[in-house]
């Protein structure tokens, strides 16, 4: 084993932070609910290679009806490809975690080191969930050509033309989802509502019911799993129940032990990475989203995964990486939905 300045090496100090890792990206998962929600829910999905993210969509009805009226009918036996393909970009992530030796001569003792060392990679995960959390919600990363976003809406200040929930009514909308263009076909088209300053319930309720009728095939059958909402438009959520609240122990959902309220198949949680920079219907205020429909993939080696630390040749220190590798997909919108400019 090298024996670095401190005394420590290089593997018992990455022991220790293999051994907090979980408890680490737990305890920050609570500033990225869709990180936390769509983990606990086990509606994160793997993948170990590949070029693109490619996922099937389906578009068409494979076969024809035939009426039988008498019965010695011809079958109609024509058929067509029901599925196309949307294809995504994953993206690779690394944030170094890094210790010069002049630190570890400042901070005597064994414990402070292996302290210092468990500061620093605290520090680096929650910024890197943080950095994957605001392209997933709000999009403008630096990495934003190389991974979607849920940000669809033009109209704010970093809506993307291929992300997923467009301001646009149903059958008018022109976004590309994976290189597919949505049509009229009812699954790729998410539900929308410009509610012009002010979000009713019945606005919410009114989204929900028709993206009911548009669950995705596979899915366990809940309508909105986890709705985002900006700081203005959560506020007026409370507001509108009053005492009529209704609340479930979010310990099953994120490590927090917080009490989240219930919307929906899921929870409604603020999010500071809501577009909401320029005003009217440029202000995403809900994110309704089904994640049967709309889902996180991460690659199996690096999903905020830690290298380890090594020496660095050449420098008094040593760091290590932690790494994130995937991409944000899309098989199924309509079961989604957005609501713009409802902050007051």
């Amino acid at each position: 084993m090298a024996i670095t300045l401190s005394g420590i090496s290089n593997d018992i100090l990455s022991t220790t932070i293999y051994e907090i890792a979980d408890e680490v990206s737990e305890g920050l998962f609570e500033t990225t609910p869709f990180l936390s929600v769509s983990r606990k829910l086990g509606k994160q999905k793997k993948f170990s290679g590949g070029y693109k993210l490619v996922v099937p969509v389906e578009t068409k009805e494979h076969s024809q009806v035939t009426v039988l009226d008498s019965g010695w009918e011809a079958l109609d036996l024509s058929v067509q490809d029901f599925t196309e393909q949307a294809e995504y970009d994953w993206t690779r992530l690394a944030m170094p975690v890094l210790i010069s030796g002049r630190e570890e001569a400042e901070n005597s003792g064994e414990r402070a080191i292996i302290d210092l060392a468990e500061a620093r990679y605290k520090n680096a995960l929650s910024a890197l969930m943080r950095q994957v959390n605001q392209q997933v919600v709000r999009g403008g990363t630096a990495f934003g050509g190389s991974m979607a976003t849920l940000n669809g809406n033009t109209a704010s200040s970093f809506g993307q033309a291929t992300g997923f929930l467009e301001d646009a009514a149903v059958g008018a909308q022109g976004n590309l989802m994976g290189g597919l263009a949505r049509g009229t076909v009812p699954g790729l088209n998410n539900q929308f509502r410009n509610v012009g300053g002010t979000v009713a319930l019945l606005d919410m309720y009114n989204l929900e019911a028709d993206a009911s009728t548009l669950l995705p095939a596979g899915g366990d059958g809940g309508r909105f799993h986890l709705t985002l909402a900006s700081l203005g438009g959560y506020s007026r959520y409370r507001q509108l129940l009053q005492n009529n609240e209704r609340y479930v122990d979010a310990t099953t959902l994120d490590a927090s032990g917080i009490s989240s309220i219930r919307f929906s198949s899921g929870i409604i949680v603020p999010d500071r990475q809501m577009d909401v920079a320029t005003a009217g219907a440029g202000a995403n205020s809900f994110m309704m989203l089904n994640l049967d429909g709309i889902q996180l993939y991460t690659h199996e080696g690096a999903d905020f995964d830690f290298t380890g630390f090594e020496n660095i040749s050449g420098y008094d220190g040593r760091y290590g990486r932690i790494l994130w590798m995937g991409g944000l997909t899309a098989n199924h919108l309509g079961s989604s939905a957005l609501i713009t400019n409802g902050e007051t």
